[in-house]
């Protein structure tokens, strides 16, 4: 993410994204109310004899909206930002009506906000210093192996490999000649990714018993670039469920900090833990929330990037608030995916939750 002009009285910020990875902090940053400006392309009908008023013409111009609906479209490398038109050429555009803005990689747009969260602004922080860093996991067993890319947006399951097949009495074998096999096509999916995908900064193989330290080996010898980023460790299984372990058992937490999905699921363990031990440093729900935030108790909140997006204007100005004394108080916010596990269990909370400096008296 490049940022361009920081004028934080004017609640005005300007960036250009530059990949996958700054349209998804973008998807995150920008929230139904703010206002967002661009060149984009609109249709405008003709009037003139023999035009065609069904069709008309498209037309680049510079737009501002006031935001009412974000969706981000992964596999077409788009942010689609649909509102009210504020400002935009008279002889072409009504204001009040609708216009989506299409932001994709090296549109450079305006963001204004009525007021910056700090959460926010470290968040634009960081993904001008990253550039789309990612991690692969291979999960691998006799007989299958699981290949998955993690990112800031989450688990991708690239694909699953079968290497057995089925003899007598519906048991499958796993001759040498079949795993041989089956680590040649590791290597060449994961050869495929690594000149797909230049930023990978990880190869972690992981499973149960030595199957995962032959293939490691394999690819050392027939990807000799990735020494030096390849990491084995143990895992249950050779499925999604394995890759999903390592995420579990904070093996990313190890050599990819920096990930923010990562983070989320660290964050996560630590507030089901306090909730198990009942340490009563934990706090979930709007009214638990605001009540920690009263006596200054929050160390982390937890908010789900769902709650901010789709919270109606009176529900959400409540939030921000409470966002804004966190910081005071110099708590710390997560702004979690709703995407991925750990935020699917936020979700289940409610879609705000807190770690806690002490536990609340009892009211």
């Amino acid at each position: 993410m490049k940022i361009v002009t920081r004028k934080l009285k004017k609640g005005l910020i300007v960036v250009v994204p530059e990949s996958l990875d700054d349209l998804w902090h973008l998807y995150n940053i920008i929230l139904p109310g703010d206002q967002i400006a661009a060149r984009t392309v609109r249709r405008v009908r003709r009037d003139s004899e023999g035009s065609r008023p069904d069709r008309g013409e498209r037309r680049r111009m510079f737009i501002r909206l006031e935001v009412e609906e974000v969706s981000l479209h992964k596999y077409s490398n788009r942010l689609r930002v649909k509102g009210r038109i504020i400002e935009g050429p008279e002889e072409f555009v009504s204001l009040g009506t609708y216009h989506t803005i299409n932001v994709e990689p090296g549109l450079k747009i305006e963001i204004i906000k009525t007021h910056w969260p700090q959460s926010i602004l470290n968040r634009l922080k960081e993904a001008a210093k990253q550039k789309g860093k990612r991690v692969v996991v291979i999960a691998v067993e006799e007989g299958c192996a699981t290949i998955g890319i993690v990112d800031d947006m989450g688990v991708d399951i690239h694909l699953t490999l079968q290497g057995n097949t089925m003899g007598k009495y519906g048991k499958y074998h796993n001759s040498p000649e079949i795993m041989g096999q089956l680590f040649a096509d590791v290597a060449l999916q994961l050869r495929e990714l690594i000149n797909q995908i230049p930023d990978i900064i990880k190869i972690i193989v992981v499973g149960p018993g030595f199957t995962k330290d032959k293939l490691g080996e394999f690819l050392q010898e027939k990807i000799p670039e990735i020494k030096g980023r390849l990491l084995l460790d143990h895992v249950s299984n050779g499925t999604s469920a394995g890759v999903y372990e390592a995420l579990q058992r904070g093996i990313i937490e190890r050599v990819a900090s920096e990930i923010r999905l990562s983070r989320e699921i660290k964050l996560m363990d630590e507030l089901l833990r306090h909730l198990g031990k009942e340490t009563g440093k934990a706090a979930y729900g709007w009214d638990e929330i605001a009540r920690a935030v009263q006596f200054g108790a929050i160390e982390t909140l937890l908010v789900l990037d769902k709650t901010l997006r789709e919270a109606l204007p009176e529900k959400r100005k409540i939030l921000e608030n409470l966002m804004h004394q966190v910081e005071k108080q110099a708590g710390s916010i997560e702004i979690f995916s709703a995407d991925h596990q750990a935020g699917k269990q936020l979700a289940g909370f409610g879609g705000l939750a807190g770690i806690l400096r002490f536990p609340l008296p009892d009211s």
